[in-house]
């Protein structure tokens, strides 16, 4: 192993320039980035940005503007290499703008979005010297840029921040500057969720060893098979200004969070999609975000801090309150805990410890269940955060990764009091149509809640 190790080092340094054989030329592949490869198993592992302008952006200063962010995040600009050891990125330099950015022209509004929604789909190697990928797709009616992103690299909250640096950067060089951007190069550990702990809390929370993955009352939506011919694809669904503030207002008066009526929604028509009895229970893992366990509210270095929380649905029941009750209890007692979502941290971490990357792959698969459904709200974008230049995007929305057949997650962001709801699959045209049927479902039940409850 040292001997295969050595030849690599000398092979990676070989054609290497002066300047560059003086740069890091490998980083070390964390918990999560780790993690999020063996999820290659479940969903494509890609994190898929879409904003819309009306009118056109300047594409050579928002060429230079990624270049300058993307050189300063070693991640983006690396290939990870899967050694049967220990698994490292390989960080490249020899990258150009064109290399992460490009223009596509079309004509009509429709020609763009079709355009923009099959850039969206695509899947970066693990391989490829970036692990970002981004187009402008440029049309009559203004521009719409689109960008594709390794979860492996960093999460949704990231990469949120990231494109806001690209902002920045833009607006500087449309001054006339040179862009001057702080863009954080810390740590990129799980270990930063411990930081605001003592001595004896840290102790307890990395002796945290349950498998949290096990969720009991696991339904699978009724999907054709898995095949080579499946297509990736993204259904959106926009809940407007009017009745996304609506449902704000109701969920208020029902003292529960908009994310607990928007679950109990997805619950309810699961139920229906899936012919479940109704005295059966439907358990739903909710993504929750690591950050408010690290001192400061911010990751150290771009990297992934989400865990998540299992809110089950103890049978189907008319009244939307009696299910808004049975969720805000559990959701509550969640929150309530100071180790929340930190569990089975330390098992992951215990398996890739002990064993080296083939071994530790097997080990953790042979426990961990990824879960059939599950739900991801990713908050609230602001308009300012994503302004080019005082553009401000007329339609914006962030979803995660697609998922291959049996899994399902519904992802939600809201924009300009819009709620964008997406589910992302790898499926056939026959399963796009129940799923069609389903997404719909989930807005006509939120519909329903608000004829309902008054």
């Amino acid at each position: 192993i040292d001997l295969y190790i050595v030849c690599i080092t000398y092979r990676e340094g070989e054609f290497m320039s002066k300047t560059q054989s003086t740069q890091p030329r490998r980083m070390k592949a964390e918990m999560w980035d780790r993690m999020q490869f063996l999820f290659r198993n479940y969903y494509d592992r890609m994190i898929h940005f879409y904003l819309k302008f009306d009118e056109p952006l300047d594409f050579a200063a928002l060429s230079k503007a990624y270049k300058y962010v993307v050189d300063r995040i070693p991640v983006l600009h690396s290939s990870f290499i899967n050694c049967a050891v220990t698994p490292y990125w390989k960080i490249n330099y020899d990258y150009t703008e064109g290399d992460i950015i490009s223009l596509k022209k079309v004509g009509s509004g429709e020609e763009a979005h079709d355009t923009a929604f099959g850039f969206l789909t695509q899947e970066i190697p693990v391989k490829a010297k970036l692990q970002i990928q981004v187009a402008v797709v440029r049309y009559d009616g203004g521009d719409i840029l689109v960008q594709v992103l390794n979860h492996m690299c960093m999460d949704g909250p990231d990469t949120k921040e990231m494109l806001m640096l690209v902002a920045k950067a833009y607006d500087q060089i449309l001054a006339g500057k040179e862009p001057d951007v702080e863009v954080k190069c810390g740590d990129r550990s799980h270990y930063q969720c411990y930081t605001l702990y003592n001595e004896e809390e840290k102790k307890k929370a990395l002796g945290l060893y349950k498998n949290v993955s096990q969720v009991k009352h696991q339904i699978k939506f009724p999907y054709t098979k898995r095949s080579k011919n499946d297509k990736s694809r993204i259904l959106r669904r926009v809940i407007g200004r009017e009745k996304s503030a609506e449902l704000k207002d109701m969920s208020k008066k029902a003292g529960v969070t908009l994310n607990d009526v928007l679950l109990v929604a997805y619950m309810r028509a699961l139920y229906k999609a899936c012919g479940i009895d109704r005295t059966k229970n439907v358990s739903v893992p909710c993504m929750v975000d690591l950050r408010r366990h690290i001192k400061g509210g911010k990751s150290y270095g771009f990297s992934n801090h989400i865990g998540f929380m299992i809110c089950t649905a103890h049978g189907y029941k008319e009244d939307y309150l009696q299910m808004f009750a049975d969720i805000k209890k559990q959701s509550d007692a969640a929150k309530e805990d100071p180790y929340f979502g930190l569990y089975s941290l330390p098992l992951l971490n215990l398996a890739y410890k002990l064993f080296p990357q083939a071994l530790a792959e097997i080990a953790i698969g042979l426990g961990y269940n990824n879960p059939l459904t599950g739900m991801s709200n990713l908050g609230l974008l602001k308009e300012q955060d994503f302004a080019f230049d005082n553009k401000t995007p007329s339609d914006l929305f962030l979803t995660g990764a697609i998922k291959s057949i049996p899994y399902l997650q519904l992802a939600a962001s809201t924009y300009k009091g819009e709620m964008t709801l997406t589910i992302a699959v790898k499926c056939k045209d026959e399963d796009e149509k129940a799923l069609t049927v389903f997404i719909d479902d989930i807005v006509a039940e939120l519909n329903k809640m608000l004829q309902v409850i008054k």
